[in-house]
């Protein structure tokens, strides 16, 4: 959630345009309000706007606003919103100050002890205008500043006693050549440029300046300073020692300018829906030996007698990479003897767990890596003694830092806020992981040649699935554009992928609907089939596609539209002449591998039907791509 970006340099010079610039690169992270602050002569202008920064911040309306006809600074901070605390205002916007309006304070993340913090500050004489947790910060700065603490000693003593999580900037007219940054479990990189240095909540704002990044640490802060020469010291602001910490520069992998553009399409979403093929093909790339049938993961290799010795998984994951967990459940257990539970990871860290703690694995699933829930779980699962995985796509991430080992998923940089590629992505780091699982249990090697055989022709078949979806899916989308009444149906390893799509229309189109399995129906869903509703199916050629059909005449006899996504293989079967409207994906000889292909129709339905809505595709309401807060 929120962006944050920071911006000092060795000599003065504009620096609007380069924070409004980065503040768009990190709107996938809010795009309640914006704001941003120059420390211009000893004295901070503060500029705030509600709405998206690439559609409301403008240098020249900047200027104008703050009356000045330069804007020369060597520090600047800026900051997108995702509203938690407060409703999206100018007033709750970021930055926040202090009662003198000379500390002003970017910040991402939840202060639980906000509440507190404020009361005891208000019978201190403190004044606050905003509803957030964010500004008890500026004040608590304010304070230790006021007993002759240097910035960066204030901002120190201010996180010790600071609850929650957060990531966070701050500067002070009194010091206009420092900038002072913080980081406990919300994402802080620092860019490291000849003549500047930039701060930012994700790499993606960062990738515009430079490759070069330091990665900062839970518990670190950063004092980044342009007094002279431009310099930087990291310590940790845990204790009044404050120990200075030594860090190494790392270039940024994975992800160029390019990502951040949308090339040829009309958004990030649809982009990287084409990126599909592409992507799968990375996180699949170099990962199998079809000699030996089996799966090769570096990123295990110090736990793979572990792993081959253990007899439960724990998937834990939120959102989309929930759904991707549920899928990989069903592939490890039709695979394998491991007994699988998918959790969502905000319910994994308030119950009991139940599985034995020598031979259970957790595996915590995020696209960011950074997810807080998720990263909460698996720090809980190593509290209670449990061997930790992360499944995630950012290098260096939190949780990729936090776990024992892991896998990259590879997917590239994923701005749309409806994740997409990530999941496929997902699916693929998953199945090879089935695949290592399942060969160290009795999997023959003949067996595994053919999974490896058939795994490594999807990412042609994935594109071949976008060339048979991509015109009628928009005028199915066009045909039901009137339907309010809308389920996801079906059987076995299909009923994850429908809930994908049941969440993927909801994030876009703002309709509710409902997801279930496709036998649920006659305990209690078909109260809502009518003529006014669709019923969108899942059901190729497998092992259940007979029963299914049987549900598809139920859905009929209600008089219920019908949207089914099948396989080539069961065109012209009498079953599903009923169906309203049918897809057709490819044949594939592994039925496991379904999933992957028929999340491509589902993406792309709920992308036109809420195209035709009108609804703002990238960046839909109420909604942020990183969730970094509780």
């Amino acid at each position: 959630m929120c962006g944050i970006i920071g911006i000092i340099t060795k000599k003065d010079r504009n620096l609007i345009p380069d924070i409004t610039a980065s503040l768009s690169d990190l709107e996938y992270r809010g795009y309640d309000s914006a704001g941003l602050a120059l420390l211009d002569g000893g004295v901070i202008r503060v500029y705030k706007c509600v709405g998206a920064p690439s559609q409301n911040l403008n240098s020249e309306k900047i200027k104008k606003s703050l009356g000045l006809s330069e804007t020369n600074a060597k520090v600047a901070i800026g900051h997108n919103r995702w509203a938690t605390h407060g409703e999206p205002s100018v007033i709750n916007a970021h930055p926040h100050l202090d009662c003198r309006g000379a500390v002003a304070v970017v910040h991402n993340g939840t202060i639980l002890n906000y509440a507190k913090l404020k009361e005891e500050l208000i019978g201190k004489g403190h004044v606050f205008s905003s509803e957030t947790d964010t500004e008890v910060i500026p004040h608590l700065i304010e304070d230790y500043l006021g007993e002759g603490l240097s910035l960066g000693e204030s901002v120190a003593k201010t996180c010790r006693g600071l609850e929650g999580s957060f990531g966070l900037a701050a500067v002070s007219a009194a010091s206009p050549e420092l900038l002072v940054v913080a980081k406990n479990g919300s994402p802080l990189v620092i860019g490291v440029l000849k003549e500047s240095l930039i701060v930012a909540s994700s790499q993606n704002a960062i990738i515009r300046y430079t490759d070069r990044i330091i990665s900062l640490h839970d518990g670190e802060m950063a004092e980044l300073s342009a007094g002279g020469e431009l310099v930087y010291s990291i310590s940790k602001f845990g204790d009044a020692s404050s120990a200075k910490v030594s860090r190494q520069e790392e270039k940024i992998t994975g992800i160029s300018m390019e990502d951040v553009s949308k090339g040829e399409f009309e958004t990030f979403m649809l982009k990287e829906i084409f990126d599909e093929p592409a992507s799968v093909r990375a996180a699949l790339l170099g990962r199998s030996d079809k000699n030996k049938g089996d799966a090769v993961l570096g990123g295990l290799i110090d736990y793979s007698d572990y792993l081959a010795h253990i007899s439960h998984i724990y998937f834990v994951a939120c959102g989309t990479a929930h759904n991707a967990a549920c899928v990989g459940k069903e592939i490890i257990e039709s695979l394998s003897d491991i007994i699988v539970e998918s959790a969502i990871a905000s319910e994994f860290r308030y119950r009991k767990h139940n599985f034995p703690k020598l031979d259970t694995a957790v595996f915590a699933v995020s696209q960011s890596g950074e997810t807080a829930d998720t990263l909460e779980s698996v720090k809980e699962a190593k509290r209670k003694g449990y061997k930790t995985f992360g499944i995630v796509n950012v290098v260096g991430s939190a949780i990729a830092e936090e776990t024992d080992a892991g896998i990259y998923t590879r997917a590239g940089l994923e701005i749309g806020v409806a994740s997409t590629k990530a999941f496929t992505s997902q699916l693929a780091a998953i199945y090879l992981l089935a695949l290592k699982l399942a060969r160290e249990r009795g999997m023959s090697v003949q067996k595994g040649k053919e999974y490896i055989t058939e795994l490594e022709r999807l990412p042609e078949l994935l594109k071949k699935t976008l060339e048979l979806s991509t015109e009628p899916t928009k005028e199915i989308a066009r045909l039901y554009g009137g339907i309010k009444t809308i389920n996801f149906l079906g059987r076995g390893i299909h009923v994850p992928v429908s809930a994908e799509a049941a969440l993927k229309f909801k994030e876009l189109t703002y309709i509710e609907v409902g997801s279930y399995p496709l036998g649920e129906l006659k305990h209690g869903p078909m109260a809502v089939i009518d003529k006014e509703s669709l019923s969108v199916v899942l059901s190729p050629k497998d092992e259940l596609f007979d029963i299914s059909k049987n549900s598809i005449e139920q859905i009929k006899s209600k008089g219920g539209k019908i949207f089914l996504i099948t396989s080539e293989d069961a065109r012209g079967d009498s079953g599903i002449n009923k169906a309203d409207s049918v897809l057709y994906l490819p044949v594939l000889k592994e039925k496991l591998f379904y999933p992957m292909l028929e999340v491509i129709p589902l993406q792309l339905f709920a992308y036109h039907f809420a195209k035709n809505l009108g609804r703002n595709i990238d960046k839909p309401r109420n909604l942020a791509k990183s969730v970094t807060v509780e």
